[in-house]
């Protein structure tokens, strides 16, 4: 039974070395609203319903989910190191802090404050959020001290990121649906992706199903996802293709046509950009169960 979820806000980092594929605990707790800042690596979460969320470096990933709805949550293997800070805002706090304001809430973050269901918010990390979390704690404090000012930085970041409006206060809720039309089209092209993985559609024709023009879909879809389309379809290419070696359902070169990669050598090269190793090497790690 995991431990009971503290009533204030904490904090806790993740760090992986490089080339190494790990679980990554505390993904999502129990009763409480939590937030990815995601510096460095990918990961990767697999839910029971059969999805799966893919957490890309410099991606600010906020998430409400229930820890049984999880498969598993994992670091991604890549030729960088992973580093995470991830904040946890019980519900009782929520509770507490937001009593009587909740309806000011931005219409983007109203399901993952008060919603019951799964509920998951990416945004790009900006420089003012790393800014913010790799600021040193003063070191004359004592723990107690420090604490408290922990617990008034991780309210002050939450007030500030759920509160915000970058213009006139009327803007507030139009900025909160032109965010939420865009974060729908681009889930509408990642399905679209995902449905034909060993043929994607090209920009042109994926922009005219979501009704953009493809420079405005490029741009917007590496706002959301922290990465180009053309790296977030790799990863997903890559990482089927892995699954699929993992489970035996099929060989190297059967994953490689099962993805869409026709030419080998260029599977060889995608697999190793993506997992720091080639797939021949990764194959003979996942044998030996290293």
């Amino acid at each position: 039974m995991p431990p009971p979820v503290p009533e204030t806000p904490f904090r806790s980092w993740t760090t992986v070395s490089e080339r190494v594929e790990a679980d990554w605990l505390g993904a999502t707790v129990e009763d409480a609203l939590v937030v990815h800042l995601n510096f460095r690596g990918d990961a990767e979460l697999r839910w029971a319903d059969g999805s799966s969320t893919l957490i890309a470096p410099r991606t600010t990933c906020w998430l409400r989910a229930n820890p049984a709805e999880m498969l598993t949550a994992r670091r991604i293997a890549s030729r960088d190191r992973h580093e995470c800070l991830t904040l946890v805002f019980p519900d009782a706090w929520l509770s507490l802090t937001l009593k009587g304001i909740t309806s000011q809430v931005g219409e983007a973050f109203a399901p993952l404050v008060s919603g019951t269901t799964r509920t998951l918010l990416q945004q790009p990390l900006t420089e003012e959020k790393e800014g913010w979390a790799r600021g040193a704690m003063p070191p004359h404090l004592c723990s107690q001290a420090r604490q408290l000012l922990d617990s008034a930085r991780l309210t002050e970041f939450f007030i500030h990121s759920i509160f915000r409006k970058d213009t006139a206060a009327d803007a507030g809720g139009a900025i909160s649906r032109t965010q939420r039309v865009a974060q729908e089209r681009i889930q509408h092209v990642k399905d679209l992706l995902l449905a034909q993985i060993d043929a994607p559609p090209s920009l042109d024709e994926l922009a005219a199903n979501v009704g953009c023009n493809p420079s405005y879909l490029s741009r917007t879809f590496t706002q959301i996802e922290g990465s180009t389309l053309s790296q977030w379809l790799r990863r997903v290419r890559i990482e089927h293709a892995a699954a699929l070696i993992a489970t035996g359902k099929c060989n190297v070169s059967e994953a490689a046509l099962e993805v869409g990669y026709q030419s080998f050598s260029h599977f060889s090269r995608a697999f190793a950009e993506e997992k720091g190793v080639p797939p021949s090497q990764w194959v003979r790690r996942l044998s030996s169960g290293l």
